[in-house]
């Protein structure tokens, strides 16, 4: 063996020895899932092992966030996820792969309640959501399959509070996910132009505002088949349909709810709410956007049973009317304890309430009322028929947590 050669095995050992000392350190630093960091690939930690039987088996709820949202889901959305949610919570997370906090984030929320699956997801090329941290969310929702092998993903935002003990009817019917949407007045610029977005985006008039409830329902089937439908029809890559029409303004889902109302309208059990209020019910197609269908529309094509009132699992809380003080967020809570057991097991919490008042809250969202419908105490008695039914020790146990807590509280509004 020549001197050259001796050097040359020396050289390629000292390399492979550097390599595996690199991936060594990557995965004591970031954890065994996160070496695909380093590639900017999606990839997920999944150690929910420990849930055991889950509420809802067929459904992941989905969010997507990052870690400077993380105070405001501890204090909203899993606090009350711990009073309202059913058992165990098959949640996943998705996060931002390039970043450190994120993954730091990653690793702790994985091993805390409620035991979720956490993604992390690569940047891609920014220019196709605009350099916006938002779109970016927004286009990541347009592929759960990336997340999720269950059948149907439930959408969530980190300000979604649950306001109820939730059951099962509250998001299915007949096996079919509930969908509620506003339709009527549009007072905001905004969505009058994501209105006009949907519709050029389907060559067919807006049927509803879809950002409208929580948790978002849908068959990932469906979604995987919305992306392929938008391809088809504009003759481009969903990316290039996505980047073109989500310069100003886009919804997501209001985009999910119009293809299943056009493709699928039988999978789904639709709910419409007029917006705003009007005594009568009726609306005469004022302040309405040119990309929204017309009163005819909804007087022709809108079964009655659409129009009744469904009580809502959850609100959009930092839309809800003194959502910046820290006595409303308790407040909201505490009404919602009380309705789900609490007048029996928190009396003395629940003494100032009337047991056979309205439950605002589940008719409310994003500063929308439904509550003029004189229907909605009907339905909030069948909703409230199922939770007595449901009633078990880990649902009152759960229920007397909340009346324990709930006036320690804390909830930073601006975070």
């Amino acid at each position: 063996m020549t001197m050259s050669c001796y050097w040359r095995k020396i050289f390629v050992k000292l390399i492979a020895i550097t390599a595996v000392m690199i991936v060594i350190f990557a995965m004591y630093k970031y954890g065994l899932q996160n070496v695909g960091r380093l590639y900017n690939e999606e990839y997920c930690i999944e150690r929910n092992a420990r849930l055991g039987k889950v509420f809802l088996p067929d459904v992941d709820l989905l969010l997507r966030m990052y870690n400077r949202h993380v105070n405001r889901y501890r204090a909203i959305l899993q606090k009350s996820t711990r009073y309202f949610w059913p058992g165990n919570m098959s949640l996943v997370i998705v996060l931002d792969s390039e970043s450190n906090d994120d993954l730091k984030l990653g690793r702790s929320l994985s091993t805390q309640f409620p035991y979720l699956k956490i993604c992390f997801q690569g940047p891609g090329d920014s220019s196709v959501y605009h350099e916006n941290g938002h779109k970016r969310m927004q286009l990541d929702y347009f592929y759960p399959e990336k997340y999720t092998s269950k059948q149907y993903v439930g959408y969530l935002d980190t300000d979604t509070l649950f306001v109820t003990r939730v059951t099962e009817e509250l998001l299915f019917e007949d096996e079919k996910p509930v969908i509620i949407g506003f339709y009527g007045k549009i007072f905001e610029p905004a969505w009058s132009k994501i209105a006009e977005v949907t519709a050029v985006l389907f060559k067919s008039k807006e049927v509803m505002r879809g950002m409208a409830y929580f948790p978002v329902i849908m068959k990932v089937e469906h979604i995987i088949e919305l992306r392929r439908y938008l391809e088809q029809l504009h003759g481009k890559s969903f990316i290039n349909v996505y980047k073109e029409h989500s310069k100003l303004y886009i919804s997501q889902f209001n985009i999910m709810c119009q293809y299943v109302w056009m493709f699928h309208r039988n999978e789904y059990r639709f709910y419409f709410q007029l917006r705003p209020f009007t005594l009568d019910g009726i609306w005469n197609g004022e302040k309405n956007s040119p990309g929204r269908q017309s009163p005819e529309f909804y007087r022709t094509q809108v079964r009655a049973e659409e129009k009744m009132p469904k009580p809502r699992a959850a609100i959009h809380y930092r839309y809800h009317n003194g959502w910046k003080s820290q006595e409303t967020i308790r407040d909201v809570i505490k009404t919602g304890l009380c309705f789900s057991g609490g007048f029996d097991l928190c009396p003395n919490m629940c003494r100032h309430l009337n047991n056979s008042g309205l439950q605002e809250e589940l008719f409310q969202f994003d500063y929308s009322d439904w509550t003029w419908d004189k229907r909605c105490m009907a339905a909030q008695k069948k909703h409230y028929e199922f939770v007595a039914r449901q009633r078990d020790t880990e649902s009152d146990k759960a229920i007397r947590l909340g009346c324990s807590e709930v006036d320690t509280m804390e909830y930073d509004p601006s975070a």
